[in-house]
């Protein structure tokens, strides 16, 4: 089993779309893998954009209101599977989990045996630093930092970085930071480039070269039900297939640089 952390410490970063990006390209590339999509952010964004419902969601499954745990396929030409967060159900898990005897490793313990141990499994996590997150972080073996080129959403990634290295140390746990995406960059204007390069210098080694351009398909995309993926706008569409590969391409460098023994295809 292979866990992508998709972590952000601010909201409006789109990280919630490159999670929804990243499980349809994976999944119509490895038809007979599955690639689950876990929604554990409360707010619940992944099935109001993909318009998907059920009543045996993470939350209420934590919570123990439900013994069953539903993973929804999104579409046959897009064959991952999504796990919706609940919302309140989640809010009302997390209270519970922080009174357990070994909180930051309770998703280990009582929700990995829900996925096939050959699974793919991508976390869009909440923009804060929570006892959720820190179950993800305790399981991930990759981190992605999704951010804008806007002076706020720069200056949380330090502070973001120092806390993963925290964590790691702490904990013993490996969740590598695979690296941090530009997304929605506005392109042509002078602060964000300048953002974009201050970015680039601070971090040289994790920067990836893909930058998500800003585009009313995009902004849209969510309100449509529409993955990334499935945009009519070629441009905003390969952006997303461009970033995905790349992310693809430095998990699979570190892979195998590394002899890890989950197969990733």
């Amino acid at each position: 089993m292979i866990n992508i952390a998709i972590l952000s410490a601010k909201g409006g970063t789109g990280k919630t779309t490159l999670s929804i990006a990243l499980a349809h390209q994976y999944a119509v590339a490895n038809p007979s893998r599955e690639i689950v999509l876990v929604d554990a952010d409360n707010q619940g964004n992944v099935a109001i954009s993909l318009n998907l419902n059920t009543e045996n969601t993470l939350g209420s499954y934590l919570y123990r209101a439900s013994d069953t745990l539903d993973m929804l396929r999104y579409r046959d030409e897009a064959p991952f599977f999504v796990v919706e967060s609940g919302r309140l159900h989640l809010y009302e898990a997390e209270k519970q989990i922080h009174m357990t005897d070994n909180p930051v490793s309770y998703f280990r313990d009582n929700l990995l045996q829900e996925f096939h141990p050959d699974s793919l499994v991508i976390w869009d996590l909440p923009p804060t630093l929570s006892i959720i997150n820190d179950n993800v972080l305790f399981i991930a073996d990759y981190i992605i930092i999704p951010t804008h080129t806007d002076y706020l959403s720069l200056t949380g990634i330090s502070n973001l970085l120092s806390y993963l290295n925290h964590f790691r140390e702490m904990y013993s746990v490996r969740c590598r930071l695979l690296g941090i995406a530009i997304t929605l960059h506005r392109e042509g204007v002078t602060q964000n480039q300048m953002n974009r390069d201050s970015l680039e210098r601070t971090f040289p080694e994790h920067i990836f070269k893909t930058a998500i351009p800003i585009s009313t398909a995009i902004a849209t995309a969510a309100q449509n039900h529409m993955t990334p993926l499935e945009l009519s706008d070629p441009r905003s569409r390969n952006a997303y297939f461009s970033l995905v590969r790349e992310i693809h391409q430095r998990m699979l460098s570190f892979h195998n640089s590394h002899g890890k023994k989950d197969t990733i295809s």
